[in-house]
Order: C-alpha cells, then structure tokens, then sequence
C-alpha cells in the first residue's frame, strides 16, 4: 500500500473514532428519565442488604416491591472503605462523602476485613494479630463497626458534632445533617437516622415503631420525609430474614397507602469490613419496572449513597445544595425479568468484590514482571549480547501484558470456584496471545516491528472499549470498580497512562514511515490526534479531565516538529496552554447540556461557578502526594528511570543513531512521553501510579528496540517500508 493510501486510512479511521465518540455523547441520554414528583419520601435503611439475599421465597416482601419498583445497585462507599451505620447515615443526609469519628485515630485502625471470594481462604488483613496495647486497643475498636451501634452520642448539646467536626478536616466539604435542612421536618425511627438531618436549624420528629402498615400509613404523614432505621439480614437464619423482610413490608405497604415515595437500601455494612454493592429499591410514582442510575455514576445499574439525598430533594420540586455533591437518580426501563435482573445484579457485586480482592495483588504483580524484564533488557544490552529472539520475546510480553490484564474481562473469571487462579490464567493466555500476534508477521524482522504492533494493540484495545462502553475496564485489574467508587466508566488514570504512552510510541516511530512527505506527516499527526483527543476526553467515551490536558500538549509538539517548528520554552509553553484551552471548552460543552446528563467535567465547571471547586482540587493533591508513599508504582518509576539514564548513557551511540534514522518523531515520541507523564502526575490524583503506568509499557517495548541493535554499536539502518504493509 502507497503512502498516500495510508495516509488516507489514517485520517477515515481517526474522522470515524471521532464521530463515534461524538455520537456517544449526543446519544447516551436519549433514553434516560427520572423519578416522579414526591410529596412524601420514606426511606429504610437494611445494612448489608445485597440482592444475593433477596428471592421470591425467602424474601417476598422486597421481591414484590422490586418488581413493582425500581431497582440498582448501590454504592454506600462513604469517607473511608469500612462504612459503619453511622457513617453511612451521616453520608446520606450530606450527600456527600462523610463519617462518623472512630473510637481511635484513623491512621491506628487495622485494615479492614474482607469476604472471601469462593474458593479462597480468608485472610487476616494484616496478617498478623495484636502483640502490643495500641494493637490490642485499634483491634477493640472495631467491634460492633467501630462502635457504631446503640445510641449516638450527644456532645454540646447535639448529636452531629462529632460528625461536623470531623469532617470539617477531610477536604470532601461535607456538611453533615444538610438533608434535614432541606425539608420542613422529618420523622425519624430508630436511634441512628438523627445524623442525616440533625444540622442546626432541621426540624427533627422522633416517633417509635408502628407495628402494622396502617401506623405506618399515619407515621409517613406526618412530615415530608421520613427516616427509619432497620435490622440486617447478615448473619441471621432464614427465619430471621422472612422476619426482617415482614417488617419492611409493612413500611412499604403503608409508605403506599400513604401516597409516599418509599426506598429501601443498604446504606452501610452492619461489621467492620470493606463495603460491598447493596440493593436499592424505591417505589413510587415513576419508577415502575425501571433501573435506577445516576449521572454520577453515568452507568447502569450504579448509584451511590450520597445520591440519596439530591434525589429525594429534586422529587420533592426541591434543588441541592452546593455541598452535596451527589446527583439526583436517573431512571432506564428495565428489559429484563425480575429473576433475571436479581441474578445479573448479584454477579455484578461479585465482580466488584472481586475485582476489590485481587487489584492491589495485580499491582504488585505488573510491577514486578516489568522491573525484572526491564532489568534483564538492561543487562543484555550492557553486556553486549548478540540479539536474540527470545529477549525481544520477554520485552514484548511485559510490554502488552497491562493490555492483556483488560481482555480478561472477555471471560467471566470471578465465577470460577477459584477466581484467583482463573484471573493469572485468563491473563497469562490473553498476554500469550497479544505477544504472538507480534511476532506473527513480516514486522517481526525490524527492530521497531514487534514493539509497534504491541502499542497499536494496546491503543486499539483501550480506545475501542471506551468508545463501547468501558466494558473492559469495569472491574478489570488496571481499571475500576462501583465499591471503590472513584469512577465507573471512560479512561480510569492507570488505563489512560497505558494508553498515551503506547499512542506516543506509535506515532513518533511511524508516522515518517506512513506518510512520506511533510504535509502529509502534519495532517497524520493531526487525525490521529484529534481522535486521541475525541476518545479520552469526550464525555461519551474517555471521559477524562485530567488526561486531555496530558495528551495535548504532547500532541502538539508533534504537530510542531511534523511542521519542522523549532520547539522553543514559549512553544512548549503554549502547547501546555493550548492542552488546558482544549479541556476547558470540552467541559464547558458538557455543562452546557441537561444536568443529568453531565459527567464530572461538567459538574466540575458548576463546581468552579459555586465556588466548591478547590476543595475537590485540594483533596486531589493531597491524595496525589500521599501516594508517593503508598503506591508500588513509586519504587517501580524510580528502578525504570534510572534504567532508560543508564542506557542512553551506555549506549547513546546506538540509542541517538536510532533516534536520528528515526528524525524527528522518534525524538518527538521520548519528549511526548515525558510530557503526558510528568503533566498527568501533576493533575491527577493517582499521581506516580500514572507515571508508572506510562512507563510499564513503553521502556520494557523501548528496551526491546535498543535490544535488537547490532552489538558493534552500528544501527541497524533496515529499511521499515514493509513495516506497515
């Protein structure tokens, strides 16, 4: 194929990965709706309450309401992972990230506990058990969650002080009780509901428990909203449970007769150990056989805790304030049966809990492999080894490997009776494959074929899935998960490092090659950029603030040196501004659409207009920094630095005259690379771990390039025509 042909390919194929993403945006609201208006709101909290527990037999109370109802999967994820009824009532009325003071330091309290997946043993978190009085003291801190049952303390005179002033030094601008304050009173059952709607000014009811539906048809009209607090199914027999699901029966029926709106979910975990994704059910007036969602989320059928209280607001022809951060429920139809829907929520939460269990195992795993292959890669050159296949062979699997890690999610590997296992095996075949795929052409007789081949798999991989839907990344091992919470859909920072990295390798060492002559190099570079742009940032598909400000910059340098530019200070300069410009007009763009249909780069723009938005970037930061000391990625950054210093210092001859038959891109894809690493770190909140993902990729398949030179030190000046056809 001609050059020009090339070029051409090139260009339809970014025009259709940008009209794709745009589409996606435009489209992805089209069928969203929300529920009815509401004079009257109960909600019942069920700690613990997962869908695996509910059935049409055991639990026919709640089977019927959700059939009749909305249903989702919630997300109680509060201001640390445990949260404890407490914390997950003060979450709710703040609609924001919050949580009740434990009984001892936070950074004293051991970690929390976990579930075992089927087929894995149970772990003791810390694997160790108290041998001091501070130990023994953090470890009896966490009974009955952190003490979070009974009555909630008073202290000067309210029980939301300690709250308050808690979470006056966690950075989330929580206000707990504003829910209360958003209503004219509110009715509530139980000891605990007090710390959603107890702030200064709220008119709070205490009332006790009726024991039939009719009292509680009068209880729910009493006040706008009411509160109640209700037992757990965990741990309990099946006749406690049918006990249980009586019980929120009778709430709902009389919620019905009351003409009230009534939502029952899992807003907490009843023990000490990392949240799960619970069941939420509401009944009422536009919610009939629907999904519940969230633009907070932006995927069905994920909503979180501090949606609760927007929603609730927006129902009652009210509108949040600024500090709940939580967005008011969105509503789909439901297209499957209720059995169905039960079973695919269920498996869902289990993915998510799996995904929780072996993520950081992952992490430590990737950077091992890579720092070793690295490392090797680094000792064949240094020693001068005659180039062998089997080197490049190790340089290109560790190099795909992060790639392989999202194509797992093609099997279904937490379903296994030992997910552990199936996960190392899903991802030891994917990477298998992706690594032979780049030895199975005529590329493989080129330095540089092997490696490109990977980095175009993993930009294909990645960029396809995000203009899909993000179905690999959901609960991948470098993606994300609805416990955690921190994202649900688009580009997650790790899979947008893996991606920019591979997306600058790419076109700095083809392009030249592809295009053949100046103009056509500028417009190559820029088709493939402006796709690059299109699938990171726009809300329909990446949806990421921070990495567009990376890639552009990047980018334009390119375009500079593809334009034979001198990159000045002030160009490098301007392309940084050109980058935040870029950024600032797409999340404008998206602030200017409804507002359950905006993703966070829009809500961000509403942030900056409140004034809210420098306590999210402030939190940012702080988590950007406190990384450099938790994350595996930080020694990993600092072992594959100095590696790529050592070799170019130690084969500069060989490593220049390759950049130089490479000129300028290759040098341009080193600059580019650098420049989406060190700008990410610096915006984003996963800080090194973003550093250390561009670089996971990109040395182990740039080491595989200098590998392959001839040991005399002359390049290898083959001819890569063949390269792309």
């Amino acid at each position: 194929m001609t050059a020009k042909r090339w070029t051409a390919l090139v260009i339809a194929l970014s025009a259709i990965c940008v009209l794709i993403a745009g589409l996606r945006t435009v489209t992805e609201s089209s069928n969203i709706g929300a529920p009815g208006k509401a004079d009257r709101v109960v909600i019942v909290s069920v700690p613990g309450l997962e869908w695996a527990a509910i059935s049409e037999t055991g639990t026919p109370h709640l089977w019927n309401a959700a059939n009749e109802g909305a249903v989702g999967l919630i997300t109680n994820r509060a201001a640390r992972a445990v949260t404890c009824p407490w914390d997950g009532w003060v979450t709710l009325g703040a609609g924001n990230r919050a949580r009740y003071p434990a009984p001892v330091p936070e950074d004293e309290l051991p970690p929390e506990g976990e579930l075992p997946l089927p087929g894995e043993g149970q772990l003791n978190p810390d694997g160790t058990t108290p041998t001091t009085p501070q130990q023994q003291a953090a470890t009896n801190a966490t009974k009955d969650c952190l003490g979070q049952r009974g009555t909630v303390p008073t202290t000067s005179g309210s029980k939301l002080t300690a709250a308050i002033v808690e979470n006056k030094k966690l950075g989330f601008g929580a206000v707990p009780g504003a829910l209360g304050t958003q209503v004219a009173c509110t009715t509530t059952v139980g000891r605990d509901p007090i710390l959603a709607v107890g702030a200064k000014g709220a008119k709070v009811n205490p009332a006790p428990r009726p024991t039939n539906a009719d009292g509680w048809a009068t209880l729910a009209t009493h006040c706008p909203l009411t509160l109640v607090a209700s037992g757990t199914p965990e741990g309990k027999t099946p006749a406690e449970i049918a006990a249980l699901d009586e019980s929120v029966g009778k709430i709902i029926d009389g919620a019905k007769k009351a003409g009230a709106t009534v939502i029952v979910a899992g807003i907490s975990q009843p023990d000490y150990r990392r949240s799960h994704l619970q069941a939420i059910i509401a009944v009422g007036a536009g919610l009939d056989g629907k999904i519940l969602s969230s633009p907070s989320t932006g995927r069905s059928p994920y909503i979180q805790l501090i949606d609760i209280a927007p929603t609730v607001i927006r129902m009652m022809g009210g509108k949040a304030p600024n500090s709940m951060v939580g967005q008011p429920a969105t509503t789909s139809d439901r297209d499957q049966s209720m059995s169905a829907t039960v079973a695919k929520f269920a498996d869902l939460a289990t993915a998510a809990a799996a995904h929780v269990w072996i993520s950081s195992d992952f992490f430590n795993i990737l950077a091992v492999i890579c720092a070793l292959a690295s490392l090797l890669l680094f000792v064949a050159i240094k020693a001068r080894w005659r180039p062998r296949g089997w080197l490049q062979v190790i340089a290109i699997a560790a190099g795909t490997l992060p790639a392989a890690s999202f194509l797992c999610n093609f099997v279904p590997w937490w379903r296994g009776s030992s997910p552990g296992t199936a996960i190392v095996l899903v991802i030891a075949g994917a990477t298998a494959l992706l690594t032979a795929v780049c030895f199975a052409g005529p590329w493989r007789r080129h330095p540089s074929g092997p490696p490109l081949v990977a980095a175009g798999l993993t930009v294909a991989i990645l960029g396809i899935d995000v203009l899909t839907g993000s179905y690999l990344a959901i609960n991948s091992p470098l993606g994300y998960d609805a416990i955690v919470a921190g994202r649900f859909t688009g580009f997650g920072n790790i899979a947008f490092s893996v991606f920019a990295g591979a997306l600058m390798m790419i076109i700095g060492l083809t392009v030249k090659t592809v295009s053949g002559s100046r103009a056509r190099e500028i417009g190559v570079v820029a088709a493939i950029g402006v796709a690059a742009i299109a699938i990171d940032g726009a809300p329909g598909a990446g949806s990421d603030f921070g990495g567009v400000v990376s890639l552009v910059p990047s980018l334009l340098l390119l375009g500079l040196i593809a334009a034979r530019i001198r990159v000045s200070i002030w160009r490098l300069l301007a392309a940084l501004a050109g980058g935040a410009i870029v950024v600032i007009l797409i999340a404008v763009g998206d602030y200017l659409r409804p507002e359950q249909s905006q993703t966070h780069l829009g809500r961000f723009v509403g942030q900056v207009l409140d004034g809210t938005a420098f306590t999210v970037i402030g939190r940012k930061l702080h988590n950007n920094l406190g990384l450099f000391t938790r994350s595996v990625f930080t020694p990993l950054t600092l072992v594959l630095i100095v590696i790529c210093v050592l070799v170019y210092r130690d084969k500069a001859r060989q490593v220049i005259g390759y950049l130089e038959d490479k000129a300028p891109y290759a040098s341009a894809a080193a600059v580019g690379i650098i420049v989406v690493a060190v700008v990410g770190f610096a915006i984003n909140d996963s800080g090194i771990a973003l550093i250390g993902g561009t670089l996971a990729v990109t040395v182990p398949l740039g080491l595989s390039i200098v590998s392959r030179q001839r040991p005399t030190g002359e390049l290898a000046r083959e001819r890569e025509s063949t390269l792309v056809a």
